[in-house]
């Protein structure tokens, strides 16, 4: 029997910060897709793509290292197949904008469950968290701007590399 040093309804909650990063990957991909092919964003596109859809993967390896630290096994969850089309760029953003404030609480929720059992684990969380802030702030900024250009997506495409902060 392992030896496991995350309680296993804590271990279950970082489960599924996992499976949601795969999420975010998964909508950021699509809206990706949509950007390059529907509204011409190639700039964007391949901007974004790098900087954002890529790094979703990058902090689930981070929580599934934490949990392999502490002898625990990651279960990944299925993720939701993603064939979103949007109306606007902004649509977009706003749709990301919201699934990371969910990304926020589900570690929030987490923290909470861990701040009296796992200090390891609730330490591990809180400097996540911060990881995370810096993406919703990336998304938040991606929201403004979109809503300062308006309609004038090509600027918003030409400028993209001045409010890209990840």
């Amino acid at each position: 029997m392992l030896k496991q040093l995350i309680p296993q309804e804590l271990n279950s909650k970082l489960d599924e910060i996992v499976t949601k990063c795969f999420e975010g990957n998964r909508i950021s991909d699509r809206g990706m897709s949509v950007l390059g092919v529907k509204f011409a964003m190639n700039n964007t596109e391949n901007l974004l793509h790098e900087h954002l859809a890529h790094y979703f993967p990058v902090l689930a390896d981070k929580v599934s290292s934490y949990q392999g630290s502490r002898n625990c096994l990651t279960v990944y969850g299925l993720t939701p197949e993603d064939s979103s089309d949007y109306e606007t760029p902004l649509a977009f953003f706003e749709k990301l904008l919201e699934y990371m404030m969910d990304l926020e609480s589900s570690i929030g929720d987490a923290i909470e469950l861990a701040k009296d059992d796992d200090h390891a684990t609730f330490s591990f969380l809180v400097g996540f968290l911060n990881d995370i802030v810096k993406v919703t702030n990336q998304c938040l900024l991606l929201v403004d701007k979109a809503e300062a250009y308006g309609e004038d997506i090509m600027a918003f495409d030409r400028g993209i590399e001045l409010f890209v902060i990840l």
